[in-house]
């Protein structure tokens, strides 16, 4: 279905309890787009009161919403929710969905496709559900799209950019304030990375049992202190290829790894490819000593 058709099928004409709107806007995009961007089709901003609400379902489309004011209730996914101030919403036109207003509430909208949107929609709802509460920088980023769509003309690469960066925020982590065992953990690693190493040692070193160190370590770094000390003697690895002339079997060494092999496996694991052909990439014309 072309996107014109899906823009008639959507809007409802004289719908009930729109009090005050801005917009809609609309916009076609390049063929380029459709293909390899993230794309913004059209949005508004609208305030309403009951009776306001939408059932749709079947639609090759996602729908973003933030709230500014009031709530505005869902039915989706066999779940029943309200967004609130500051929320935003994030549904799959292709599943049967349903919102509405119990009170007046004011919200902005945008349908979107392209690129990567549904993957982006199922790690989204697979981590967080489809509410997002008050994630920083979203109001923002929300703002700008449609206020780039509201303009005579929308350049598609700004929309595609600011859509990504909306999507890379909701899927990004909260940052949490560090204990101060991790933090010593971390400290204690980057000192003596190349010595022989072991989780009980690290645990040790902070007061703390290896099972309880683990599991606080992977909950504030999301990952173990095993692949933190492999990632970063894997880094500091690098940085010896890229600035000396030292063999691969002592730089292997030289960062705490127990034997050339070990070395060339843990490097090819994380970076896809050889010590020597990183060296390589870096200098065509190499080192010898290999």
């Amino acid at each position: 279905m072309r996107i014109e058709e899906i823009q008639e099928k959507v809007m409802i004409p004289n719908e009930q309890g729109i009090v005050r709107k801005k917009g809609i806007y609309f916009y076609s995009p390049s063929d380029f787009a459709k293909e390899h961007l993230f794309c913004v089709l059209w949005g508004g901003e609208y305030t309403c009161v009951p009776p306001y609400q939408i059932r749709r379902k079947g639609l090759e489309l996602f729908l973003a919403f933030r709230i500014l004011s009031g709530e505005l209730y869902f039915t989706y996914e066999g779940k029943d929710f309200k967004g609130e101030e500051g929320d935003i919403v994030l549904l799959d036109c292709r599943k049967a969905h349903h919102y509405y207003a119990k009170n007046q509430v004011s919200f902005q909208f945008f349908h979107f496709t392209g690129n990567c949107s549904r993957e982006y929609l199922e790690l989204l709802y697979e981590k967080s559900g489809a509410c997002f509460h008050h994630k920083s920088g979203t109001g923002a980023v929300f703002a700008e799209i449609l206020e780039e769509l509201s303009g005579t003309r929308p350049e598609e690469h700004r929309l595609s950019w600011l859509l990504h960066n909306l999507l890379g925020i909701l899927a990004a982590k909260e940052p949490v304030s560090m204990d101060s065992c991790v933090a010593e953990a971390i400290h204690y690693i980057q000192e003596h990375y190349t010595e022989e190493l072991s989780v009980e040692d690290i645990a040790e070193k902070v007061s703390l049992s290896k099972y309880h160190f683990s599991r606080i370590f992977r909950e504030q770094t999301g990952c173990s202190p095993h692949q933190y000390l492999i990632s970063f003697r894997i880094r500091k690895a690098r940085e010896l290829i890229m600035e000396t002339g030292l063999s691969i079997e002592s730089i292997g060494l030289q960062c705490g790894f127990s034997s050339a092999s070990h070395f060339i496996r843990a490097f090819k694991k994380e970076m896809d490819f050889t010590p020597a052909s990183y060296r390589k990439y870096f200098d065509p014309e190499g080192f010898q000593k290999m």
